[in-house]
């Protein structure tokens, strides 16, 4: 192979006999010039030695040039020393030039011009240097783009060539000064120059084939590579050291465009990753984009739980899906194998053959389960926290080199940081969903709206209340949704869309953002219609415990005063004590009454259940009743066996005193009363039928209910406080049974309870 060096050798041979050539013309001429004048000798002397300077300052130039374009192309320092050699050389060879042609001032603004264009190549070059060394060859491709240097180097060279031109012009005019006296030496100078001519020619033509052309094809390549042409191959043609470099630039351009396109691909997946908005699609994602870098065909991505543990999110790639219970079944075996303390550093792990790894059978079960045989652990690391790892799976052992491991390294930072989104948005969307579950699932009613009062938001138990569904409501005016008109006492109703009235309680708050600024209100509306009940019922229970206290202590006073005051006759006297026993019998059932519902509400009333002979206690109870009640007829009518029930016997001849005694208290005009048992397979029922008053469908809504009276005449003659059927109610559903009542107006009402035969009542406990 032809090298550079032997052109160059041949170079300076033809150089060696342009000297010889040059050296013997000189010679000659200062035989003949010293036969003349010593001081043309010194003049000729010094114009020698101003040329030889001049040629050198030239080569400087040029070694100047070589250099910086060598460091420019490669960053060596060894090549930027030599140009900053190189430098300095010129300087001195400027100084020396100047010295030398002193004799002739018309050099000086030439020589000028050269060190002015000489300084401003220098600063034009120095300028892409730096950019060399701070940015590298990308930042010093885009300072050259201009060519600045370049065009200074050629103009450079012009004025050089112009100074050559002029010291050649007085080389010629000092010879014709020689006079007649030189005419040999001239003519012997002629020819030596013109040979040297030749010389000169056939050396560049020599120059330009071997070292020039070459030179500028590899100039142009490496102006494109600098320009960021990737796509145009660097052809030189020539085996020597330029042909070498050329074929490095070539060897660079394709490793340079392969980095582009993989840049390039993993700019892709950057805004790819970025688009995920779940984890399998994250994990899908990055799969797609590192297979064609690194031949992964299955990948794992896990993500750091809020306890700091790292769990398995979502698989990629794998063919049985159902290997995600496998893994979380070798959880604690794979925690022990993974190298976290490097995984955590940010370092990309590889494990090129996982069958030669030492590791528990089950781990062994699982990779031949899920197939793979090598195995790259990627750490997501956002923001200088681990937040996850993705496992890139190959099916035959694959190991990575340097490119494929910065390359995950780059491709996991913009993975990690779609994970990070990726889990906060998880994050909100679950805090978002628990906030939204408790704001439709609230038992209040919940109306939310904007700065404007529109309303964009209701939950379930306001549109039940108001009549209006969300998405109706949504929009309209917060008063056209929640109308509200204040009542006395500070009550206030809220107008449904259908025109009925609830009373509630409302709760209004604005809705802040982190600047205190109002970006909407919040209304909580509570009903209160229990509460109001409970009030109506509190106010009722005043009144009627009020009234029916009055009465029998009125009656009770009234005959205790007759018996004080008043001499009565001993009939007299019984009939007032009688008088007095019943308003005092009345008054401690009264009593009895109130102590039973409170004895209810508050647990404490529990049941002593015991055998119980039901056909006994019927007649036990009708006993006393027929004594009393001489315009009714009560009467019983039992089957001929009954089973023996488990059940409180007081509880239960309070159950029938209740019913039979408002059977007689509600039949003014007498007539019968009939108390009925029945048995079936389970249960036993009892009904007590009367000829009384009746009711309407519309006073029995609420029979069973405490303080409920029917509002008519005839019931608030009879008295009473409305809690005997509502303590009744409560007595039957302590034993396991049910109550009823069928009625007719006029005609009379029936009320039906049932027992179970069974042993299990609801309020059996000691008491």
């Amino acid at each position: 192979m032809r090298r550079l060096r032997v052109q160059l050798t041949v170079l300076l041979a033809l150089l060696g006999m342009l000297v010889v050539a040059w050296g013997a013309t000189i010679f000659l001429g200062a035989r003949d010039a010293a036969r003349t004048s010593q001081s043309l000798q010194s003049t000729i002397d010094r114009f020698d030695q101003l040329r030889r300077r001049s040629g050198e300052l030239g080569g400087s130039f040029v070694s100047i040039e070589t250099g910086r374009r060598a460091y420019l192309l490669t960053g060596d320092p060894a090549t930027y020393q030599a140009q900053v050699r190189a430098e300095r050389r010129s300087a001195q060879l400027f100084g020396r030039v100047r010295e030398l042609a002193a004799p002739w001032p018309t050099l000086d603004p030439v020589i000028d011009g050269v060190a002015d264009r000489y300084r401003s190549w220098l600063l034009a070059g120095r300028r892409e240097l730096a950019a060399r060394q701070t940015g590298g060859a990308g930042a010093a491709g885009l300072v050259a783009a201009d060519r600045l240097a370049d065009r200074q180097f050629q103009a450079l060279r012009t004025q050089q060539a112009d100074l050559e031109g002029r010291l050649a012009d007085l080389q010629t005019v000092t010879a014709r000064g020689q006079g007649r006296t030189y005419t040999a030496a001239q003519s012997l100078a002629v020819r030596t120059a013109v040979m040297v001519l030749a010389a000169v020619a056939l050396i560049t033509f020599y120059l330009r084939r071997a070292v020039g052309a070459p030179a500028d094809a590899l100039r142009s390549a490496s102006g494109r590579l600098a320009g960021g042409d990737l796509e145009t191959p660097v052809e030189l043609g020539v085996e020597n050291e330029l042909g070498a470099v050329a074929s490095d630039l070539e060897t660079m351009r394709r490793r340079l465009a392969g980095r582009m396109e993989a840049l390039e691909r993993l700019r892709h997946l950057s805004a790819q990753v970025v688009g995920a908005t779940s984890l399998q699609r994250l994990a899908e994602v990055a799969l797609d984009g590192l297979q064609p870098e690194v031949g992964a065909t299955r990948a794992a991505l896990g993500a750091v739980h809020r306890n700091g543990q790292l769990r398995l999110r979502a698989l990629a790639g794998f063919p049985d899906p159902g290997v995600a219970d496998d893994i979380v079944k070798a959880d604690q075996e794979l925690r022990r194998l993974l190298p976290m303390a490097a995984l955590r550093a940010g370092q990309v792990v590889g494990m090129p053959d996982v069958d030669r790894l030492v590791k528990p059978e089950i781990l062994r079960e699982l990779a031949a389960r899920m197939g793979i045989r090598s195995l790259a652990l990627v750490p997501l690391v956002s923001r200088g926290s681990f937040v996850g790892l993705l496992g890139l799976c190959w099916t035959e052992p694959h190991r990575l080199d340097r490119e494929q491991e910065a390359l995950l390294g780059l491709a996991g930072n913009q993975i990690a940081g779609a994970l990070a989104a990726a889990l906060r948005l998880e994050e909100a969307e679950r805090a978002a969903g628990e906030a939204r579950a408790v704001f439709y699932a609230i038992a209040d009613g919940v109306l939310l709206t904007d700065p404007f009062g529109r309303v964009t938001a209701v939950n379930r138990a306001l549109e039940a209340l108001t009549g209006w569904t969300e998405e109706e409501a949504r929009g309209r005016p917060y008063a056209e949704v929640l109308p509200v008109n204040d009542q006395q006492g500070g009550a206030v109703d809220l107008l449904t869309r259908y025109g009925r009235k609830v009373p509630v309680a409302v709760s209004s708050a604005p809705i802040l953002d982190p600047r205190s600024r109002v970006v909407g209100g919040v209304d909580v509306v509570r009903d209160v219609s229990r509460e109001r009940e409970i009030d109506e019922v509190k106010s009722a229970l005043i009144s009627t415990v009020s009234h029916e206290l009055r009465t029998p202590l009125t009656l009770i006073h009234g005959f205790a005063e007759l018996l004080v005051l008043r001499d009565m006759s001993v009939e007299r006297q019984r009939t007032a004590a009688e008088e007095i026993l019943e308003a005092s019998r009345r008054l401690a059932r009264l009593i009895d009454d109130l102590l039973s519902v409170s004895r209810m509400e508050s647990g404490r009333l529990v049941l002593d259940p015991r055998p119980l002979d039901l056909a006994a206690v019927v007649e036990r109870i009708l006993s006393p009743f027929r004594a009393m009640a001489d315009r009714h007829t009560l009467r019983a009518k039992l089957p001929g066996a009954l089973p023996v029930l488990w059940g409180d016997p007081d509880k239960v001849e309070q159950i029938l005193t209740n019913l039979v005694g408002n059977a007689i208290k509600y039949s003014p005009e007498g007539g019968e009363v009939l108390v009925t048992v029945e048995h079936g397979e389970d249960s036993v029922q009892v009904s007590v039928r009367d000829q009384g008053i009746g009711m309407s469908p519309r006073d029995m809504g609420q029979l069973f209910e405490k303080f409920y009276r029917v509002d008519r005449d005839e019931v608030r003659r009879a008295g009473g406080t409305g809690l005997g059927l509502y303590i009744t109610k409560r007595l039957v559903e302590m034993h396991g049974g049910r109550i009823w009542a069928e009625s007719r107006p006029g005609v009379g009402s029936v009320f039906t309870f049932t027992l179970p035969t069974s042993g299990e009542l609801a309020g059996s406990g000691a008491r």
